[in-house]
């Protein structure tokens, strides 16, 4: 049985060792371009006044969909599911609000929360949601950002640094509120 515990603990240690080799901290935070899971670039919980975690997610509808591809460019993230019903209400109010602010370049990027792809997918069609929309498989890019319950949305500028964060949007005027903290508008 000690023989057992020590092959054991020994087999550990080589695999711990292992997996901390072959790469510096920043390789190891380097969103990957494919596969089916979540890849996020971040050094712990995404904070109001720090660098957004960059990720590369699965698509809901196939391909990937990634924070990066959005530098310079003020951007949405909002987290939510099928089944959350004041997600329910904050799709049309994105909706609007992407509409509004499209020559200000902001970007809406949803995050499928804890959902089946299938009924996410279903949801968006039904909401006409038309951004970009991806799914979290594991909720690793959730944990990085910190969330643990939905609505949840950061508010992200140009620079990619996280100038707000809130917790479920209740009206077109808060929404507003936030997205002017992040958009430049242009006055003729």
């Amino acid at each position: 049985m000690a023989l057992v515990v020590v092959i054991v603990a020994g087999a550990l240690v080589a695999v711990l060792a292992a997996a901390g080799e072959g790469g510096s901290e920043t390789d190891r935070r380097r969103p990957a371009g494919t596969g089916s899971r979540a890849v996020f670039v971040g050094d712990g919980p995404a904070t109001v006044g720090g660098t957004a975690p960059d990720f590369a997610l699965p698509g809901l509808d196939g391909g990937r969909v990634s924070l990066s591809a959005y530098a310079g460019v003020p951007v949405i993230v909002n987290f939510w599911a099928s089944w959350c019903n004041p997600c329910r209400k904050e799709f049309p109010l994105l909706q609007a609000a992407r509409r509004a602010y499209a020559d200000a370049g902001l970007e809406v990027i949803g995050v499928s929360y804890e959902d089946i792809a299938s009924d996410a997918r279903a949801f968006a069609e039904a909401q006409d949601a038309n951004w970009p929309l991806a799914r979290d498989p594991g909720g690793a890019l959730a944990a990085a950002y910190g969330v643990r319950a939905i609505p949840q949305t950061f508010f992200i500028d140009a620079d990619g640094t996280i100038v707000s964060r809130v917790f479920g949007i209740t009206s077109a005027r808060d929404l507003e509120a936030e997205i002017r903290k992040i958009v430049i508008t242009r006055r003729h």
